[in-house]
């Protein structure tokens, strides 16, 4: 053995069993393997970082908005304090109930309601004094002693602030329940001390309870008051608490759930909250609402469900990467040898029409068999083509003579029919009339006979083809006398536009002679031409006798079958088979008719169609 020999042969001295092994270990499963792995890590990252800065967003939107209502109630208030009207009525003393009831309907009734409808979070005002003249009722109440019944009263008390937000539960009135309020001391002037005065002011608990529930799908979320209890809960239930004997401090309870399995899981989901998924908030700082906070902790199980998604995709993903390239390089890469090379450049000489044999050794494997193949191949093809070709011209002549012969045919078979016909109405009309002065019916005999044997392609201009049919209508004309007429209304662009000779006449003699002939009275045939919406369109209708739709369907049907019954039909059917020999299925021919109004046929040929027709004439 030679040594020193290069690397490139060096490698090729390695089987390729292993080679294709090396090159599914270095060059896809390894470089797949570390793309997913990275890919699942950076991805797991963005997932955690984008749900706590989610998370984040939540919970200062919702404190936002909390604190939105609170700092409202708090502007009303200040509004409210500010009032010395409200004062002076609050601080006097009423000599009887009637005179407070009048100072009430003159001033004091719209004095705090005038502020509900501006102030949609908020849904309660009353103001509390000790004044035993007042009457208590409405907007304003009156103290008692002890005022057990007014636990806002003693959080009020007990803060050094003139204002507080305090939450509470109200067991009097008439709609006990959970409060969260606003209330502070009325006293801005002190010439209207003679009694103690205090406002609160209800937030609405619907709107608290919305802004909690907004953010249920991400984040659980629970007020808290500067006592540290739970005040609201975002999970679709308001926080209840019962009554409290007097002298008992008010404990808030935990709220009922009207779905029980779905506060458990939120339960649990809040025990088995991962760091950075638990967050607090204040609410703010000012001193009406110190101690107050919002707290929202993730149910990080849609956490894990994102996480689980990504990694069953990354799985997935390094499946079909893995598994994709492993089958490409089994299927594609067996072999890369010359000879495949080298057979890939005849194969595009054959594209090319050159038929070049592979002139090396082949080898005994699949590739060599391939070449051999192709060699043979290549032979044949050498050796046939001529064959083929000359049999395929000499298939196109046989078809384009058969085409011929059976127009031809048809031809043949229409013009007696035409002729017979005619011969015959003069025959019968000049029985019957005792005519002896008929040139110029012959005359036009004579010149439709000459046209019909003077062409030999087939194809006329529509002009032609329409004096060839007013000249055949002149001949009805003279049959059926003053009682039969006819006109032609044609588009002067579709004069010059060649269509099969004899294909408008046929369906004018047959509607004078199945639609006229039986009619009585009137007989009037109409022929119109136009060259629109990219086609040629030709109709014949008469003011006939008609059929009706079973008959016509009928008749269709028989003028397209092969076999015609009783030679019935025959100039429908021969105008029909022109067209399709001509045009193929690109030709549209219709029928319709009615006992009532008559029959129209015609057919349409695409514009298209006829210039190809055109210039393969003049070809």
């Amino acid at each position: 053995m030679r040594t020193g020999r290069p690397f490139i042969h060096q490698v090729n001295d390695i089987p390729l069993n292993t080679k294709f092994l090396l090159i599914y270990l270095l060059c896809v499963l390894l470089p797949i393997m570390t793309i997913n792995l990275f890919f699942f890590h950076q991805n797991s990252e963005n997932i955690r970082v984008r749900e706590q800065d989610n998370l984040r967003k939540s919970i200062e939107r919702a404190s936002g908005e909390l604190l939105g209502m609170i700092d409202e109630s708090v502007a009303l208030s200040h509004s409210i304090a500010s009032d010395d009207s409200i004062y002076a009525a609050l601080d006097r003393a009423y000599a009887s109930p009637v005179d407070y009831y009048a100072a009430y309907d003159g001033f004091l009734r719209d004095k705090l309601k005038r502020y509900m409808s501006s102030y949609p979070n908020i849904v309660e005002i009353r103001v509390y004094t000790d004044n035993p003249t007042i009457q208590t009722g409405a907007n304003y109440h009156v103290i008692g002693d002890p005022a057990r019944d007014l636990p806002w009263l003693g959080e009020l008390k007990r803060s050094a602030s003139n204002m507080t937000v305090v939450s509470y539960y109200e067991s009097g009135g008439f709609s006990p329940g959970n409060r969260i309020s606003v209330v502070s001391r009325l006293n801005t002037y002190a010439s209207y001390a003679t009694y103690t005065k205090y406002l609160r002011i209800d937030l609405n608990p619907e709107k608290i309870q919305a802004i909690l529930n907004r953010e249920i799908d991400s984040l659980r979320l629970r007020l808290i008051d500067d006592g540290n209890q739970i005040v609201a809960i975002g999970d679709g239930a308001p926080v209840q608490q019962q009554a409290q004997q007097p002298g008992q401090p008010t404990t808030p309870q935990t709220p009922s759930k009207p779905d029980a399995a779905a506060d458990a899981a939120a339960d649990e989901a809040v025990a088995h909250a991962r760091p950075g998924y638990a967050m607090e908030r204040p609410l703010g700082d000012f001193g009406y609402v110190k101690g107050w906070k919002l707290v929202g902790i993730a149910d990080t199980r849609r956490v894990d469900g994102l996480m689980n998604d990504a990694r069953r995709s990354i799985i997935w993903l390094a499946v079909v990467s893995t598994f994709i390239p492993s089958l490409l390089i089994y299927v594609i890469l067996r072999s890369y040898h010359y000879r495949v090379k080298k057979l890939s450049r005849h194969m595009l000489k054959v594209r090319n029409e050159r038929f070049d044999p592979i002139d090396m050794h082949e080898g005994r494997d699949e590739i060599g068999g391939l070449i051999r193949t192709f060699n043979v191949m290549t032979e044949k093809i050498t050796s046939l083509i001529n064959d083929v070709y000359k049999l395929e011209i000499r298939q196109k002549s046989l078809e384009l003579e058969r085409v011929r012969t059976e127009l031809s045919m048809l031809q043949s078979q229409m013009n007696p029919h035409f002729l017979f016909n005619t011969l015959n109405a003069l025959l019968v009309v000049c029985t019957k009339n005792g005519y002896s002065d008929v040139t110029e019916i012959i005359r036009n005999l004579s010149v439709l006979m000459r046209q019909l044997l003077s062409r030999a392609d087939g194809l006329v201009p529509l002009q032609e083809e329409l004096q060839f049919t007013a000249m055949y209508l002149q001949i009805e004309k003279f049959r059926f006398g003053q009682q039969f007429e006819y006109a032609f209304d044609v588009d002067p662009r579709a004069l010059p536009l060649r269509i099969p000779r004899m294909s408008i006449q046929p369906l004018v003699e047959n509607a004078c002679k199945h639609g006229l002939q039986a009619r009585k009275g009137s007989r009037t045939i109409r022929v119109t031409a136009a060259a629109a919406d990219g086609a040629l369109d030709i109709r014949i209708a008469d003011n006939g006798v008609g059929m009706e739709e079973a008959r016509l369907r009928q008749l269709l049907t028989d003028v397209r079958s092969e076999q015609q019954p009783d030679g019935q039909h025959v100039g429908i059917r021969n105008v029909l088979r022109r067209l399709e020999l001509f045009y193929g299925g690109a030709v549209r021919f219709r029928m319709t008719s009615d006992p009532a109004t008559g029959t129209e046929a015609g057919f349409q040929i695409p514009l298209a169609r006829l210039e190809a027709e055109e210039w393969k004439r003049e070809a």
